[in-house]
């Protein structure tokens, strides 16, 4: 599996020229990654975006041996993304063990960068408006950046391009009632 890191995150991680690929044919169920660092509130923070389904998780609050360590960042952020969805645990351990395997190239597709942008801005915003990271829902922040509309082709949820990329129906709202069925 590929994760396209930006220039900044390549920095951090310490990665060379020489240690990064051009391109890997990738079978994998979700495609490639992309990942980014920034700071939220002065502390490091890793953003991924799936190419395929645009699906984000972000890692908050990471130190620098958890940053250079970045395939057990993703692989743990990654399950419990799809855990706090209320995934099938069969079908996270084959996406995580799926990952077992990373290597790491350059970012190249300007748009996924701009979702990425966008969903930085969203999650300082919530977490300014839930009290700072000490006091922020993590997981409520994930699932409402993948119930944010996204214009692609068409207004899309990243979390349904995800179910439906691995055949599961799920609801866009972060709140359901009775009556929603």
């Amino acid at each position: 599996m590929l994760i396209r890191c930006t220039a900044k995150l390549l920095k951090e991680v310490d990665l060379t020229n020489s240690s990064l690929v051009d391109s890997v044919q990738d079978e994998s169920t979700l495609g490639e990654w992309y990942a980014n660092l920034f700071f939220a509130q002065r502390k490091k923070c890793i953003i991924f975006t799936n190419t395929r389904t645009l699906f984000t998780f972000v890692s908050f609050n990471v130190n620098r041996a958890e940053i250079r360590n970045l395939g057990e960042l993703f692989r743990r952020g990654l399950g419990k993304a799809l855990l706090d969805e209320d995934f099938d645990g069969a079908l996270i351990q084959r996406l995580v063990n799926e990952c077992s395997r990373l290597q790491f190239a350059k970012t190249t597709d300007r748009s996924i960068l701009g979702v990425m942008v966008d969903h930085v801005k969203n999650t300082k915003w919530m977490l300014m408006r839930d009290g700072g990271l000490a006091r922020a829902d993590y997981s409520q922040i994930i699932k409402q950046l993948n119930r944010t509309p996204l214009l692609t082709k068409e207004f899309t949820y990243s979390i349904e391009e995800l179910g439906r990329v691995l055949g599961t129906r799920l609801l866009t709202s972060t709140h359901t009632s009775s009556n929603s069925l």
